[in-house]
């Protein structure tokens, strides 16, 4: 009885663990860039080193409104799933993210220093078709450098698209605390 009590608590935390990345409070609360922070401290926490340059229009305070919340939401989960291929399937030990938006666009890249592959080989999982998919939804480009031994570059530019007004989540964090 005490092993089940045990293997069902261990259960109901992985259950809550795996609910909270599918749309993190942090992404409607915060917002992308603290929300994709806090997943590439996870990261570190992990074993895996990371270097990051984020960047919103949003968050600098040159855009009033915040993207969509299915553009954060799949950039979000495009940047996790390239870390959790890189953690997971590559051996990576370092992992370089960019997050950076211009010109209307939002260009993302997450490189590792892991195995490689070969992209044109079959694979059996949803990490990339998956990305693929959102890009595609969101209407932007992906693209893949990969490699036996060469690491692992995962790149796509979105056209950003803003929330109207009245669903703006208020001041950015940047400008409510005068930084």
């Amino acid at each position: 009885m005490d092993r089940a009590l045990e293997q069902l608590e261990l259960d109901i935390t992985t259950l809550r663990t795996l609910i909270t990345e599918m749309r993190p409070a942090a992404l409607d609360q915060l917002g992308l860039e603290p929300a994709l922070m806090a997943l590439l401290d996870r990261a570190r926490r992990g074993g895996v080193e990371v270097d990051a340059e984020v960047s919103l229009a949003y968050e600098r305070g040159d855009e009033p409104e915040r993207p969509t919340a299915d553009l954060e939401t799949g950039v979000y989960r495009i940047v996790q799933e390239a870390l959790t291929n890189a953690g997971k399937h590559s051996g990576a030990g370092h992992v370089t993210v960019s997050v950076l938006e211009a010109d209307g666009d939002l260009r993302l890249s997450v490189g590792d220093d892991g195995a490689g592959f070969d992209p044109h080989a079959g694979t059996d999982g949803f990490g990339l078709k998956g990305m693929r998919e959102r890009v595609e939804l969101l209407g932007g480009e992906l693209s893949l450098e990969s490699a036996p031994g060469n690491g692992t570059t995962v790149s796509a530019t979105l056209p950003v698209a803003r929330r109207e007004p009245s669903q703006g989540q208020g001041m950015p964090p940047s400008l409510a605390t005068g930084t």
